[in-house]
Parts: structure tokens; C-alpha cells; sequence
């Protein structure tokens, strides 16, 4: 019998028999159809879950228009956590307390959306205005790190221009007024487009503008009494200055228009006719 390795076989001929593909089919038939069947479940589920998802952000948006009062508010951030409308809901919380005088409340709420929604868009919203209530509230150094943090989350989000403005006003508020000027020219070099870019350099353009001193107005000067007059009253003795009126005034002086004429006098002495 010849060896079989001295006459090997012809180039184009094909060997019989099932592929090696065939026989991994044929192996694990049973796994690959129960791996069929969960990634069929799988698909369904993340479907049905979407769908879900989808009707429970509905309704939760439903939920947030119709809510009037912070207790409602409250009841949408609770029955529908994890949705959008939970945090706008939130938001809106938390202008509600500060419009009411809560102002810690407002603060504390506006945190709480931060360190539980780091990722969310509305978050960016709550750090900026956590920086304007802190600074209303005197609180420089907390406010300067929030508008920080707007501008280190994303330096060319649409809230960069006011937290950058407001970073400016903090500066020039502290005498810094060269960084001051910085930040300002650069919301007008970077966000030219922005609405805010106006704002910016009107800031800049009155940076050194001193304004009037005010000065108290003098006090008004004192009227001046008026000076009597003399009783011109005819019978009074108080002498006037007027010659005519003295003698009504002097007792026993007949004024010289009532001075009888001789012929008048009834003392006169009378010329017998001749």
C-alpha cells in the first residue's frame, strides 16, 4: 500500500463534510436560541421601558404646568423624580421661597439641585442664580465660586456672558478695577454675538467714571422781619414825620387846614359899616 503522503491531493479538490461554522451551529444550537430569546425580551423591555419613560415625563410635564403653589410644586418634584420637569420644579421652588423672604430655604434648595443633578441642564440655571442670591446677600466669596463654576462646566454655555459680568462687577466692587476691565472686554471679544456683549462694554466704558459728589443745599436764610411802621391813625400821639398828621395827632392843635379866617372867627373883631 502506497504512503498517502507521496501523492497529496489535487489543489481545486473539496473536502466533504460539514464547515467548521455549520458544526458551531449544530454545538450550540441550544444556547443561541436561548440567547435569541433574552436578547428578544431585552429589546422588548427597553422598549416598554422607553415607552413608560415617555408617558411618565408626560405626565409629569402635565403635572408641572398645572402646578400653582409650592405645595403642588413639591408634590411633582416627589411623584415624579428623575424627569426634567422634577428639577424645572425645583426651580421654580426655589424662586417662589426667595420671592416669599425664605431666602435660606431658596439657597438651600438651589444646592440641592446642583449636588444631586450635576449633569442636568437646568443645573447650569441653579448655579448662576445661586451666585446673583448670594451676592444679594453680601456674600462675595460664595458668590465668585458659583459664577465660577458656570464658567468651569462649560466656558461657552449662554449663561458664560452673565456669570463673567457678574465676576466683573465683584472685581471692580474689591478696587480691582484692572481685572475688573479684563473680564469685561472679554465678554465682548468672546461673545460678540451675545446680548450681554453690549452690557459688557458699557460696563467698561463708565469703569473709572466718578460720579457728582453730592453736597447738601445751605440752609435757607431767615426772613427778615418787617419794620414796623409808625400809627398814622389820626388821634394817636406817636409823631410820624408828616407835619400835617402830628397836628391831628398833638392834643390841642387845630391843623392848619381847619384854622378858621378872620372873617370866619367869631372873636374877630367886626368894622361897624360907616
Amino acid at each position: 500500500m502506497s504512503d498517502p503522503s507521496t501523492h497529496p491531493l489535487p489543489i481545486g479538490e473539496i473536502v466533504q463534510g460539514p464547515s467548521p461554522f455549520e458544526q458551531f451551529l449544530e454545538n450550540n444550537q441550544k444556547w443561541l436560541a436561548i440567547s435569541a430569546v433574552a436578547a428578544a425580551l431585552g429589546i422588548g423591555g427597553f422598549m416598554v421601558y422607553r415607552t413608560v419613560e415617555k408617558d411618565n415625563a408626560i405626565a409629569a410635564g402635565v403635572a408641572f404646568s398645572s402646578a400653582q403653589d409650592i405645595a403642588s410644586l413639591e408634590k411633582v418634584k416627589v411623584d415624579y423624580a428623575g424627569t426634567a420637569s422634577a428639577v424645572t420644579a425645583a426651580l421654580a421652588i426655589a424662586e417662589k421661597l426667595w420671592t416669599n423672604g425664605q431666602e435660606d430655604e431658596a439657597i438651600a434648595t438651589l444646592k440641592e439641585i446642583i449636588e444631586k443633578f450635576p449633569k442636568h441642564p437646568a443645573t447650569i440655571v441653579a448655579q448662576n442664580t445661586l451666585g446673583y442670591r448670594l451676592l444679594s446677600q453680601g456674600k462675595t466669596g460664595d458668590a465668585t465660586l458659583a459664577f465660577q463654576a458656570v464658567l468651569d462646566r462649560d466656558a461657552s454655555n449662554f449663561l458664560a456672558p452673565a456669570a463673567t459680568i457678574a465676576l466683573g462687577d465683584i472685581a471692580k466692587k474689591a478696587g480691582d478695577l484692572s481685572k475688573a476691565a479684563e473680564l469685561y472686554k472679554s465678554v465682548s471679544k468672546d461673545f460678540s454675538d451675545s446680548p450681554f456683549a453690549t452690557m459688557a462694554a458699557e460696563r467698561e466704558k463708565f469703569l473709572t467714571f466718578t460720579p457728582p459728589v453730592e453736597i447738601e443745599a445751605p440752609p435757607a436764610a431767615p426772613e427778615t422781619p418787617l419794620i414796623s411802621q409808625p400809627d398814622s391813625t389820626p388821634g394817636s400821639d406817636t409823631p410820624t414825620g408828616n407835619p400835617l398828621l402830628d397836628s391831628f395827632n398833638t392834643p390841642g392843635t387845630t391843623p392848619p387846614s381847619e384854622t378858621p379866617s378872620p372873617e370866619e372867627s367869631p372873636t374877630a373883631p367886626t368894622t361897624p359899616p360907616q
